[in-house]
């Protein structure tokens, strides 16, 4: 093959692979496209799952505070920030004593939740049985290791109490397991001021089939902020 015949071989191989290259992410970005569309509905990931309907602890003594935070915001659906709890609290609370106990007390949150509007109150002794009877999302401080930290059951299916954990967010365990952390079978209810805005209790699928944990993780990493009201 003579100089010509090779330059012209060599082009038309050039020409042949760009249009290959071409055609590669086109394919790719119409699968991606035929995935993300089938059935009409979009993909989540594992956190977006164990993310939803969970307000997380901006704090490490704030458990309580994005617990609360959570039943009002996702559960009675009055947008209420952590931050909005936890300043509140520490306007009329010596933070001193909030630091030397790891937290604020369910007194504390159930005067933020009265100055809300909902009335609030506790219960102790109770059972799983209890548990899986209470018409709205409730709150329940446990004992893991050497740390105390409040989670909010979401509802108890079969075997299994489904949890918001502000640490880690939903979280299945099981009822044994939970009767063994549960402190002193302590709930912490809050009622609306208007019933209407008590949904019924619907436990989603994908929160059921999020993996059982063995533990509560409430190492999120981040300190107290400076702040004159701390």
């Amino acid at each position: 093959m003579n100089l010509r015949g090779l330059i012209l071989s060599a082009v038309l191989m050039a020409v042949a692979m760009c249009l290959g290259l071409l055609a590669i992410p086109t394919q790719a970005q119409t699968f991606t496209n035929m995935k993300e569309t089938q059935g009409n509905k979009p993909l989540r990931t594992l956190k977006d799952i164990r993310d939803d309907g969970v307000v997380h602890q901006r704090w490490d003594m704030s458990c309580g505070a994005a617990a609360l935070s959570t039943i009002l915001t996702y559960d009675f659906n009055d947008n209420t920030p952590e931050a909005a709890i936890v300043v509140w609290i520490l306007h009329r609370v010596d933070a001193s004593r909030v630091r030397a106990r790891g937290g604020f007390s369910l007194l504390e949150l159930k005067q933020f939740a009265q100055a809300r509007g909902y009335t609030a109150e506790g219960f102790s002794g109770m059972s799983i049985e209890d548990l899986a009877a209470e018409d709205s999302w409730v709150i329940t401080p446990i004992h893991f290791k050497t740390f105390d930290h409040f989670v909010v059951v979401k509802g108890v299916v079969g075997d299994r109490v489904i949890l918001a954990d502000p640490g880690f967010g939903n979280v299945t365990m099981k009822t044994t397991r939970f009767a063994n952390i549960w402190k002193n079978g302590i709930v912490f209810v809050v009622h609306p001021p208007d019933p209407r805005m008590l949904a019924p209790k619907n436990v989603s699928a994908e929160s059921r089939v999020i993996p059982n944990e063995t533990l509560i993780s409430r190492g999120i990493g981040v300190e107290i902020p400076a702040n004159a009201l701390y």
